[in-house]
């Protein structure tokens, strides 16, 4: 790492530094200190637990923080000096040694002196409040290998409380919010802020665990208020606000500790640890993970051509469930409301307004796909190893499967379980049509293409839309109203006329997958057709639209 000189002037926005990860990272300082007393009353604060305290942070800082690499990727961290640490009554006051940061690309933080305050409590837990340094210093490597000021990162009010336990070396609680963040350029051309930012995460023990060190709760991470600045210092961004939110079951710290374990010992080999290694301790790791992610109020300008992007509100969600169940499922979806793009590349009434869908794989087979994975990764390893040297002895174990036999086993397990993949919701609004669809895929290893099932469209709007296009008489339309035209006009052919229950009218598309191979759409065999053979067979006749009363 080329740290030549810590400048005391401000530096630029290249990659802004979030504070909040800094102060998560810190927590770890305190794993090691003094772990004889982890089951028990918290130890006194007096001269001889500082003196354990600075040792541990002495001796934990490289461990956490390393420095950087050999290949120079990813991060490099150097700690200037040693850490002082002094009683303070029911707590110690600890000063981090100076501490600089730099990335691959040459990007230098000065981030400073951290300071601590550190609580222990009973049961080898630790309260652990951090403060940042209010000014963390940017750097750029210019043309000449020399540093130059780039920005400063800079935080107002801050408050950061957490619980740590030394035992798992795992951060339990979490209570923080930072105010005012703006990175800056040095040339005040440019800054990006931040009004507002906040975390928390309650981790607690699952009741009647047996003496199993599971663990359960939520997390949450939002902020407020962004602003990116372009250097004419004209807003080409900004969000009202971001909220992560995560809730964790039944994750079994020792195993995270012991991962992480494994990954220090690769490190320290400089040989990372092999997907082979590191499969086996991730299963049973934990029962599930939901998380949700929410952006509102996004506006986007392109400062070339003007063109403006706002949504109202985007949503993203997913979950793990029942990993440590003899079954799981696995689900994603995301939501969108109040699109804009002005000028907009559609004609207005098919620019979708709202947007849902939410996909979900059930009945997954844990045992079978885990043993799947584990298998996929030695062999992937057999077949990356250098062949053996002339007159080497055979190997004793016989060699893994190929990856056609491991995925062929697979299916055949998610077919005894049933596995479906699940449309349990799609919706898309536009002002002149409607959609929706739901239907279901069930895993089945006799059938044509694996899978049996089907899944109902309803398009609303359709027939509607197209009269509402239709050129009046003696005009003929552009191409793009053509183009336009001739695609609903197929959609329509290929739709079963009906009305809803409030008397709209909709289109109905039953698509179903047979266990022959057969692709069918309200009834015809479009599998042919898809194929590019004869034609399909004929539908049957749409139903008549009921005549108004």
């Amino acid at each position: 790492m080329r740290l030549r000189r810590l400048s005391s002037v401000p530096a630029l926005p290249v990659r802004s530094l979030r504070p909040a990860l800094i102060a998560g990272g810190m927590l770890a300082l305190v794993a090691g200190w003094p772990l004889s007393q982890a089951a028990h009353a918290a130890p006194a604060v007096d001269e001889a637990g500082a003196k354990a305290l600075a040792a541990s942070l002495k001796k934990d800082l490289p461990r956490w923080f390393p420095p950087p690499t050999e290949d120079g990727e990813g991060i490099g961290f150097e700690w200037q000096g040693d850490p002082t640490v002094k009683p303070a009554g029911d707590h110690y006051d600890v000063a981090l040694p100076r501490l600089s940061a730099e990335d691959a690309e040459g990007t230098l933080f000065d981030i400073g002196t951290v300071l601590l305050s550190v609580t222990p409590k009973d049961d080898g837990q630790y309260g652990v409040s951090i403060t940042l340094p209010s000014a963390i210093k940017v750097q750029n490597l210019d043309d000449n290998d020399e540093y130059v000021d780039a920005a400063t990162i800079s935080i107002g009010k801050q408050s950061f409380t957490s619980t740590w336990s030394g035992t798992l070396e795992t951060l339990l609680a979490v209570d923080g919010a930072f105010n005012d963040i703006a990175v800056s350029a040095a040339d005040g051309k440019g800054k990006i802020s931040i009004a507002s930012m906040t975390m928390v995460q309650d981790l607690k023990p699952e009741a009647g665990a047996g003496g199993a060190t599971l663990w359960s709760g939520p997390a949450a991470f939002a902020f407020g208020g962004l602003s990116v600045l372009d250097e004419k210092n004209k807003e080409l961004m900004r969000i009202g606000g971001v909220t992560a939110e995560a809730a964790y079951s039944r994750v079994d710290l020792t195993k995270v500790s012991a991962l992480q374990k494994l990954s220090e010992q690769a490190a320290a080999r400089g040989v990372p640890p092999t997907p082979s290694e590191l499969l086996p301790k991730m299963q049973g790791m934990f029962g599930g993970i939901t998380g949700a992610m929410r952006m509102s109020n996004l506006s986007v300008v392109n400062p070339e051509d003007g063109m403006t992007i706002t949504l109202g509100q985007l949503a993203f969600r997913s979950g793990l469930t029942d990993l440590d169940q003899a079954q799981s499922t696995v689900s994603m979806g995301i939501e969108a409301r109040d699109f804009v793009m002005t000028p907009s590349p559609a004609p207005a009434a098919f620019t979708p307004r709202a947007f849902e869908m939410k996909l979900s794989v059930a009945k997954l087979p844990n045992t079978a796909l885990w043993k799947a994975f584990t298998e996929l990764a030695k062999t992937a390893e057999a077949e990356e190893a250098p062949p053996p040297k002339k007159g080497a002895k055979p190997a004793k174990a016989p060699p893994p499967p190929s990856s056609e036999v491991i995925m062929q086993q697979a299916m055949a397990a998610m077919g005894e379980a049933g596995t479906e993949l699940r449309i349990d919701a799609l919706n898309l609004d536009t002002p002149a049509t409607a959609g929706t669809a739901t239907g279901a895929l069930k895993v089945a290893t006799p059938a044509a293409f694996g899978v049996t099932g089907g899944a109902t469209v309803l398009l609303r709007g359709i027939d509607a839309a197209v009269k509402a296009m239709q050129p009046a008489p003696g005009t003929k339309p552009d191409q793009e109203t053509q183009d336009l035209l001739a695609g609903l006009a197929m959609v329509q052919a290929l739709g079963q006329a009906g009305k809803d229950d409030t008397g709209a009218e909709i289109r109905t598309y039953k698509i179903d997958v047979t266990e022959a191979g057969q692709l069918l759409l309200n009834g015809a065999d479009m599998t042919p057709l898809l194929a590019g053979g004869a034609e399909p067979e004929p539908a049957p006749a749409p139903a008549p639209a009921p005549k108004k009363k």
